[in-house]
């Protein structure tokens, strides 16, 4: 008798401090970096701001060939993306890899875009492969 008592002592102490904890780690949720509405995913690390990314996405959404329903099944990847120095202000090469999840027989598709801002986002250069994308 003396164990199981032992043992409901332990839950209770394991189940108040998870109480405990569950407060803690949701405030500090709060502290997590806010998404951006752009679905292609980039590296934690990347050197490409938020307002880029959603704009990258938005040039996916309104310039490459995609009907609604197959960019909703693919993933979208940023697998090389790097900023650089220009004269008016900094230009993001962003390389972007697009497979499609239901399909492994399908080649992913490759998008390659730069974007400027120099005080207001503008595409420079859209150049892909396996899907249409008009600048």
């Amino acid at each position: 008798m003396q164990d199981r008592r032992s043992a409901g002592a332990w839950f209770s102490d394991v189940g108040w401090r998870l109480v405990m904890l569950v407060p803690l780690l949701c405030g500090l949720a709060g502290f997590a970096a806010v998404p951006s509405d752009s679905r292609i995913l980039f590296t934690r690390d990347t050197a490409v701001p938020p307002s880029v990314q959603e704009f990258a996405w938005r040039v996916i959404e309104t310039r490459c060939n995609y009907q609604r329903y197959d960019r909703d099944q693919r993933s979208f990847w940023a697998y090389d993306a790097q900023a650089r120095k220009v004269d008016a202000g900094v230009a993001y090469s962003i390389n972007i890899l697009s497979e499609l999840t239901r399909k492994s027989t399908e080649p992913p598709a490759v998008i390659e875009m730069t974007i400027v801002d120099d005080g207001r986002l503008r595409l420079t250069a859209l150049k892909s492969s396996f899907v249409v994308c008009g600048s």
